[in-house]
């Protein structure tokens, strides 16, 4: 009883022999009222029969009076006028007298049977049809519901099965199987959520493991070659030094910023990740990017410029400025002494956009995607330092607000990150 079909048929089954029931009810109410109609009728016949018989009208033959029911009519003064054979063989002598009125006249007396619905040979052969009638529809109907009721619940509980089987199978790990939407309204949207399910999970599958090929690319050569380096020092074929030991500790610094960057940009690319937008005001924005990196400007004697069209941003505060961070870092590093960093604030035909340019070797137009790849360093970023995560970073906090982010040439003086923000 604890499967969906059976308990569907067996409900439907219910249902019907429920209606069933009512109809019955209802059909022997109707035929109850059907039979006091007719013994009304059939006692208003026999009263206006009895006052025919004594107002001696010449229109009625008494040979045509039938039998049933037994009747016996009596004038004033209690003299039989009329019997018929029911009455003479005794089955009305007993019944009670009924005064005859006409125009409030006492014109006579009449007795009569108990009148039968069953007793009148019409009546029975109407309720034998009427029963063969009853029994060949029931018998009937009992067949088409049950074949109707087997072909309803195999059609509701067939979806359910397959949406069934298809999270045993996606609990199993096959994630790709998808589930047919099909079915009624409630199962399609069972399918529809799993099927959704489904894909995040296969998602955040690849996630995983794209994550663990990314740290175990990024980490073995560098974890290698410190194993090497305080191995041969231990062993003394290196000298122990303080160039070597600063040298062995900034590689453990970068190690420490990739895993930084690693755990942050697991954060945005899950599920739970939400945004807590606001209004950011423009000049204080930019200039604490120019406070942030100020040393790093000074040291390189790099020229800053910052222009703003717009006074205020929405979006998340804490987001964007990461974002931006990280697109000046990029920038600083990769910009040569004396050179130029400019970042502009204004609004395009697709919504508020945020450009960092900054002079020197434009990058490849064939790496201008790849670098927002985790871990990705082309060729112009090879020999620098920094983890290779930073604009996968800005690419993912772009996707979060709905924007996007693209790397174009700055007027043939370098290159510019574009970060651009919906309406």
């Amino acid at each position: 009883m604890n499967r969906l079909f059976v308990r569907t048929l067996f409900a439907f089954l219910l249902a019907l022999l429920l209606l069933a029931g009512l109809q019955t009810v209802a059909w022997l109410s109707g035929f109850q009222r059907s039979v006091s109609v007719w013994n009304r009728a059939r006692a208003d016949a026999v009263a206006d029969t009895a006052l025919r018989l004594l107002r001696g009208d010449p229109s009625l033959d008494r040979a045509d009076i039938p039998a049933e029911p037994p009747l016996a009519v009596y004038d004033p003064s209690g003299r039989v006028v009329f019997a018929n054979r029911g009455f003479g063989a005794g089955r009305g002598a007993g019944a009670e007298a009924v005064p005859v009125l006409e125009k409030g006249v006492l014109v006579g007396y009449y007795r009569t049977g108990r009148m039968l619905f069953q007793a009148d040979s019409a009546n029975r052969r109407f309720l034998e049809s009427l029963r063969r009638t009853f029994w060949v529809g029931a018998s009937a109907s009992m067949v088409i519901a049950v074949l109707a009721g087997l072909l309803f619940s195999r059609g509701l509980t067939r979806p359910a099965i397959r949406v069934a089987e298809g999270l045993e199978r996606m609990a199993r790990g096959e994630l790709s199987a998808g589930l047919p939407e099909r079915g009624a309204v409630e199962i399609a949207r069972i399918a529809r959520s799993a099927n959704r399910l489904g894909s995040q999970l296969e998602r955040e599958r690849e996630i995983r493991r794209r994550w663990v090929q990314d740290i175990a690319h990024d980490l073995r050569t560098p974890i290698a070659a410190l194993k090497a380096q305080f191995e041969a020092m231990q062993d003394g074929v290196l000298e122990l030094s303080v160039q070597r030991v600063s040298r062995n500790l900034r590689e453990i610094e970068r190690i420490q910023t990739l895993v930084v960057d690693l755990e942050e940009l697991m954060r945005l690319e899950s599920p739970e990740m939400h945004l807590e937008p606001a209004e950011v005001p423009v000049e204080p924005l930019l200039d604490e990017l120019h406070g942030r990196f100020a040393l790093d400007l000074e040291r390189k004697a790099l020229v800053w410029r910052q222009e703003s069209s717009l006074a205020d941003l929405r979006a998340d505060p804490k987001l964007l400025q990461r974002a931006l961070t990280n697109i000046v870092a990029n920038a600083v590093r990769h910009t040569p002494a004396g050179g130029t960093i400019r970042v502009v604030v204004g609004a395009s035909a697709a919504g508020p956009q945020v450009v960092v340019g900054n002079t020197g070797t434009p990058i490849p137009a064939a790496e201008r995607e790849k670098v927002f790849d985790r871990l990705y360093r082309g060729e112009y970023a090879r020999n620098t330092p920094g983890s290779g995560l930073g604009l996968t970073i800005a690419r993912r906090i772009a996707e979060l607000h709905e924007g996007s982010i693209r790397i174009d040439d700055w007027e043939g003086r370098g290159t510019q990150v574009i970060l651009s923000l919906p309406e």
